[in-house]
């Protein structure tokens, strides 16, 4: 009204009321956020707004004074003439057909999902209803996007409400309890705990629906859950509170078997404590006969004669020689052994600089010439199994050699989140049988190679591994040689650093 003059307000208060009146509740459909259109006692389409001319692809002229019944799919016709005078007979405000799967027919014939709220309106002795009108295809599409997520997601996911019933669960879940999808909904969520935990979950469960967060259940703890055949098996659980707009208190508990991690990391503990205890042994309990033995040996050479027989002394220095060689055997096995421990300290080194360090301590034969392409100069990382690697690398490569005269070619360079470094010789390469086994504790190259203690390589590999990096190794085709790759992580990782 505040938009017309003094003297169409005359006019219009001269008028029929009842026009007046369905002038301003023309406006009011006009002005309503959603779909919405005003019919009558008989169905008839008194106004629809544009959103609903947009919902059902009608313009408003095609709508008016059309029956609502030809807006409805042809199976949903004949009953509704009976539901309408139902509701006039007791008109309240309300959501039609709450509970059930509603649809309205477009012009262009395709059937729409919809929610429809009713809003009876009586003014002078004339009864309309405001019908409001909501296409929900894009929500029945994200809950299906979001249902096809959680069915395919490889761990269980279970959603129950704040009295604890299953609602909702996915195929990952019902395999890793064995129950069959019916046998869970509907059921509470205690029936997948042991029993010793039952009735303290009922408290925990409260406590949680009346503060929820996003977080992860019984952090430090060894959480157990019950399979349908009895037994318990170990579970990580995630929680997160569900607001849909209609209910509260309802919880999205993701749930992750971890029966074979805990196997591995079992496996693994028991693994590195065979090898603590093997390490105490190596270097205590083998050690020390091996020290008599060097002792009992200088004693028969103090009670020889002055000028023994040559074979007695020949085999007297055999038996020095091998005791050296078992003692040099019980130092590998303990750099083989604290080599699977992971270094944790880090520091900036220059990478340029690293290798003048470990050139000082192989110092290369005369005849031999090295160069290096060092694109990356800076790394963050634990330096000394690093450095070790890269000596083991470097010295083999000399050290086996088939001349006196040789090259190597080192190269560093940055590639994706690893650091790629290289090593190339031109040397007699590695026969194609033994690329499988270099790596192997006490491997070496050939019979010939005897005087190798087959333990460079293989520690190298495990202090790369250990540190999350890796090594491998390829033959210079067509040229002689071979090139060892080193890949060493370019960032700090907690798996590996902390």
């Amino acid at each position: 009204m505040d938009e017309l003059n003094k003297e169409e307000h005359f006019v219009l208060s001269n008028m029929n009321r009842d026009v007046l009146d369905e002038r301003h509740l023309n406006q009011l459909v006009s002005y309503i956020p959603v779909g919405a259109m005003l019919i009558d006692n008989e169905g008839f389409i008194i106004h629809a707004n544009a959103e609903m001319e947009a919902t059902l692809g009608y313009t408003n002229k095609e709508l008016k004074n059309n029956t609502v019944e030809h807006l409805l799919p042809t199976e949903f016709r004949e009953n509704h003439h009976n539901l309408m005078s139902r509701f006039f007979a007791d008109p309240k405000k309300r959501r039609m057909g709450a509970g059930q799967e509603l649809y309205a027919l477009r012009k262009d014939g395709k059937k729409i999902p919809i929610e429809i709220g009713l809003n009876p309106i009586n003014t002078n002795g004339t009864s309309w209803v405001l019908i409001t009108l909501i296409d929900i295809s894009p929500r029945i599409k994200a809950n299906l996007m979001f249902q096809q997520s959680i069915n395919a997601s490889p761990h269980g996911v279970l959603i129950i409400d704040a009295e604890g019933e299953i609602k909702f669960t996915n195929p990952s879940l019902t395999k890793s309890f064995g129950y069959r999808k019916s046998e869970l909904i509907g059921k509470k969520v205690e029936m997948l705990l042991p029993e010793r935990y039952r009735n303290n979950h009922l408290n925990l469960r409260q406590t949680y629906i009346n503060a929820p967060t996003k977080r992860v259940m019984g952090i430090g703890r060894d959480l157990t859950a019950l399979h349908k055949n009895g037994k318990e098996f170990p579970v990580e659980i995630g929680l997160s509170p569900i607001e849909d707009g209609e209910t509260t208190g309802m919880v999205l508990v993701t749930l992750t078997d971890i029966t074979e991690r805990k196997r591995m990391e079992m496996d693994l503990k028991e693994t590195n404590t065979n090898l603590e205890e093997f390490t105490y042994v190596a270097s205590h309990d083998l050690r020390s006969p091996l020290r008599g033995i060097a002792d009992l040996l200088e004693w028969v050479k103090e009670d020889l004669e002055p000028d023994p027989a040559e074979s007695i002394t020949r085999n007297i220095d055999r038996i020095a020689i091998r005791i050296k060689r078992m003692e040099q055997l019980i130092d590998n096995l303990l750099r083989y052994a604290r080599a699977g421990k992971a270094i944790t300290k880090t520091k900036d080194i220059n990478i340029n600089q690293m290798f003048d360090d470990v050139l000082e301590l192989v110092q290369p034969p005369s005849g031999f010439t090295l160069e290096r392409r060092i694109d990356l100069k800076q790394l963050v990382c634990v330096a000394t199994p690093l450095e070790t690697i890269l000596r083991n690398l470097i010295s083999n490569a000399i050290k086996h050699h088939d001349r006196e005269e040789g090259r190597i070619l080192i190269k560093c360079k940055a590639e994706n989140n690893m650091c790629h470094f290289s090593v190339s010789d031109d040397g007699p390469g590695i026969p194609e049988s033994a690329m499988g086994r270099i790596f192997k504790l006490f491997q070496t190259v050939s019979s010939a190679d005897r005087q190798g203690s087959g333990i460079g390589l293989s520690v190298s590999r495990r202090l790369a591994e250990t540190h999350g990096g890796r090594v491998s190794v390829e033959l210079n085709s067509p040229q002689k040689g071979v090139t060892f790759h080193v890949w060493w992580p370019r960032f700090i990782r907690t798996d590996t650093h902390d």
